[in-house]
């Protein structure tokens, strides 16, 4: 039995997850919501400037797209409480709006008829689970019904911390997230309320930013609770981004040992995670892959032993999408069918 799965937003997390979604059998997208028009969802899915065509027959009919023979029915709600997941027999939601991140919010998917909710950013206030792939356990517990999958930032940031805690210890650490500009910054200096950083031109600064990844590094990582900070810096990129971590280690390192870590779990318990790289890339060499950090061997340093610095590549898009597909597949779907939920 496929799990049956709910877009909440088709905008570009929306389409990644759907790209990355396509051709299995084992999830099917049975109803999107998305505020735009429909021939704009599937242009924007068929043309996409960072990603390229995406070359699959996809066509509209009245409210619907029709792909692989599947009739997606398209509606253009404004809230999440608005939406008939009942009617279609949905487990998951993907709530990929951005928008509705809030517990309160997140629930109406689930009187909705909805059985989980995965968010795809950070939450504002507490959830049932927050998962990152190879960093929390892989088993989610029948209670996790509302679940993040973080951001792309924690994904990759938390990853390497995870290797490198395991095989040495982590006494401290900071981290600076050199990231690709975001779809909410302007190609002009405009004015803007609160941070007055993001009133400036996104294509001609790079614009300090905070970041919600040293809030996840505590709550995944307890030890480093007051001892983990970090900074975003944005950045004129469109695609692609890395997060420059530094740690205190506690106990001597070597740059060559460091890195013979990460090769073997690349190609062992974080396979499809963990991307390893020995060859001098850049940030666009990156782009397409679909794990949640690409190291980057090259870069690794170390001074006086234990201080450590290495770098982590990730697709903010891309990456973050893979691992809404993987943990779907992992919570599967609901022990009733779903005709038998339509009618309870």
């Amino acid at each position: 039995m496929s799990v049956r799965v709910g877009l909440m937003g088709f905008g570009r997390i929306g389409r990644n997850v759907f790209r990355a979604m396509y051709g299995r059998d084992d999830i099917e997208i049975v109803a999107i919501n998305e505020l735009a028009d429909i021939h704009s969802m599937e242009y924007l899915l068929r043309f996409d400037s960072l990603r390229g065509s995406f070359e699959e027959p996809i066509r509209v009919l009245d409210d619907s797209l029709y792909s692989r023979g599947r009739q997606i029915p398209v509606f253009h709600h404004k809230e999440p409480g608005q939406i008939p997941w009942f009617d279609f027999g949905v487990d998951v939601v993907v709530e990929a709006t951005g928008k509705y991140r809030s517990r309160t919010d997140l629930q109406k998917h689930l009187d909705q008829g909805a059985d989980r909710v995965i968010l795809s950013t950070p939450p504002t206030d507490d959830i049932d689970h927050l998962h990152i792939c190879g960093v929390t356990p892989d088993q989610i517990e029948r209670s996790h019904r509302i679940i993040s999958v973080g951001s792309s930032t924690a994904n990759a940031t938390a990853l390497m911390l995870k290797v490198l805690d395991d095989a040495f210890g982590v006494e401290e650490g900071s981290f600076t997230s050199v990231h690709a500009y975001t779809s909410d910054q302007s190609l002009t200096d405009v004015p803007t309320q609160g941070d007055l950083r993001r009133s400036r031109a996104a294509m001609q600064n790079i614009v300090p930013q905070t970041t919600w990844t040293d809030e996840a590094v505590e709550e995944l990582f307890p030890h480093l609770k007051g001892k983990f900070k970090g900074i975003k810096l944005n950045v004129p990129v469109a695609e692609v981004s890395c997060s420059d971590l530094t740690v205190q280690m506690k106990r001597p390192v070597k740059a060559s040992e460091v890195n013979e870590v990460f090769r073997s779990a690349s190609q062992t318990i974080l396979k499809g995670v963990l991307d390893f790289t020995d060859q001098p890339i850049v940030s666009s060499d990156m782009n397409g892959n679909p794990a949640s950090c690409l190291f980057d061997s090259l870069a690794t340093l170390v001074t006086d032993d234990v201080l450590l610095k290495v770098i982590g590549w990730y697709e903010q898009g891309g990456g973050i999408s893979n691992r809404i597909v993987d943990l779907i597949s992992q919570v599967g779907p609901q022990s009733t069918t779903s005709g038998d939920r339509r009618t309870s």
